[in-house]
């Protein structure tokens, strides 16, 4: 099934201004625009780019439109100059059709809403969320890289140290989340963007959940989702999930990035979910032969069908990611406890305490399941009753002579 385009596209997806008469040179990515200063205004944009609908603008509220960047599930998103700050922006615009579906419009909000609880160099932080006329916006950080997916396509599976620069960061991206109480649900390789100086960050929070309030959007949440990467209990439907589908869809991500292949292909999206459901995951190391056994490991571990069996939070997590960084196959069991015996003294073991003997070792083998002081009443209680038993036994006996 094609995975629908994603609100961030790569730096080298920015198409530049159509050329005036003057004839300007193209867009940059990041700094001055065509050499403006970082406080200039408007005007100093030499052309106008669409927002959605049949107007033409080159503001939206307090933010000058560069360029447009790519088309969401959600809407557009535009390279954007914010006029008070001069930072660029990417600016994600709801066209208004979409913003008549009071579900969508507040899955939108609700993205606002989650990406500004969040401040960390590993997540694309919201920096406004705001209304233009009849457009619904959300100003975010604006990334000056590629996002995973186009990376794949351009270069192929991911050398194995880079895999795990992105299992790291994005480990650092899932702490801040378990600690806000969000759950993403929706990693993928387009929802991870590398920055030009090799950070990877975490984007497109529009199907988290943030609490049990959130979960009536899952539903319409799925839908827009894309199957490769999601958790068996995700598959299922199930509505309370955490952290640990996001350690799987990071897992299945990595997988991606590791063999160049998805876990689990297919083009009809309920029999990618029944094998991420039942199916027995191949080891990535059987498709990348180059892959080391803890890397794979580590993806096989993170994947488990049964959430008790991965990593139960980034705290685990992290460990095993370190594991593996240390050569070793991760693994969540507890090291094996060793029993320390008696040291040596003077050439000559401890003598060894005695064990009690003849009436006592009786009692201990067939009271052992009494405490040892009742063993020695118990013994006499039972003596007396077989002594009884065979007094009646003998009289019964004498009375029919």
């Amino acid at each position: 099934m094609p995975t629908p385009n994603d609100p961030h596209p790569t730096a080298d997806s920015v198409q530049p201004a159509p050329p005036a008469a003057t004839g300007p040179q193209p867009v940059p990515t990041s700094g001055p625009i065509n050499g403006e200063s970082t406080t200039g205004g408007a005007d100093n944009v030499p052309h106008y780019t669409p927002v959605p609908g049949a107007k033409k603008y080159k503001r939206v509220g307090d933010f000058d439109i560069i360029s447009k960047l790519g088309q969401g599930a959600m809407g557009s998103v535009y390279l954007a100059k914010q006029m008070a700050t001069g930072r660029m922006v990417a600016l994600k615009i709801l066209p208004p059709e979409m913003a008549k579906d009071e579900e969508l419009l507040e899955r939108f909000k609700r993205e606002s809403r989650v990406t500004q609880r969040l401040s960390h160099p590993n997540i694309v932080s919201a920096v406004e969320f705001g209304m233009f006329e009849k457009y619904h916006y959300i100003a975010m950080d604006y990334v000056d890289g590629p996002d995973l997916e186009s990376m794949l396509k351009k270069n192929g599976a991911f050398h194995e140290d880079e895999l795990l620069k992105v299992a790291s960061h994005m480990c650092s991206a899932l702490e801040e989340t378990e600690r806000n109480g969000i759950v993403h649900r929706d990693f993928k390789p387009s929802n991870i963007m590398m920055t030009s100086t090799g950070v990877f960050r975490l984007t497109d929070l529009g199907l988290a959940t943030a609490g049990a309030g959130d979960q009536r959007l899952t539903l319409a949440g799925f839908a827009v989702g894309t199957p490769y990467y999601l958790s068996p209990e995700q598959a299922r439907g199930q509505l309370d999930v955490d952290i640990r589908a996001d350690i799987y869809g990071l897992g299945a991500t990595l997988y991606h990035l590791a063999t160049g292949a998805v876990p689990f292909p297919g083009s009809n999206p309920v029999v990618v979910m029944t094998q991420h459901i039942s199916t027995p995951l191949r080891p990535p190391i059987e498709m990348n032969k180059s892959l080391s056994k803890p890397a794979s490991g580590l993806i096989c571990l993170m994947m488990e069908k049964e959430p008790e069996k991965r990593p139960q939070n980034t705290q685990q997590l992290r460990s095993a990611i370190d594991q593996c960084l240390a050569g070793q196959i991760p693994s969540l069991k507890k090291p094996v406890q060793t029993t320390h015996f008696p040291q040596r003294t003077g050439g000559k073991l401890p003598a060894p305490t005695e064990r009690p003997d003849g009436v006592e070792s009786i009692l201990d083998k067939a009271f052992s399941f009494l405490p040892q002081p009742t063993r020695m009443p118990a013994a006499l209680g039972t003596l007396a009753i077989a002594c009884l038993g065979l007094i009646a036994l003998i009289l019964k006996l004498l009375l029919k002579r």
